[in-house]
């Protein structure tokens, strides 16, 4: 296996990292505890690294080499500024939802007295 397609497999690896980190990140998000964060954000290292060494493994890459590092992090990069955005709009407003069920334009007491 030439070292581009393990280039861009790492970056796949990245990509595929990025779900992971939204679902940590659903987690603490209602929180909002700083320790909170640094132990997802630890959880977090540690599932992407079990992630690239399952991939690694499975594939018999060679010794890690920095590029295998580059491509993760490219991976991670490009996930956070294409698909993260995405994905963060859908569960803001799922978010927003549940704290706030009742909001929204429905008919209650209060303005239909208003319009009296």
């Amino acid at each position: 296996m030439s070292q581009l397609h393990i280039f861009l497999i790492c970056t796949a690896v990245g990509v595929a990292a990025g779900p992971v980190y939204d679902l940590f990140d659903c987690l603490r998000r209602p929180f909002g505890w700083k320790w909170l964060r640094f132990i997802t954000d630890f959880l977090f290292c540690l599932a992407f690294a079990g992630l690239y060494l399952c991939c690694a493994v499975f594939l018999s890459f060679p010794a890690l080499r920095g590029y295998h590092i580059a491509g993760c992090l490219l991976g991670f990069f490009l996930y956070l500024k294409s698909f993260h955005k995405i994905v963060a709009f859908f569960s803001e407003r799922v978010y927003n939802r549940r704290k706030h069920p009742r909001k929204g334009k429905r008919w209650t007491k209060e303005r239909l007295q208003l319009q009296k």
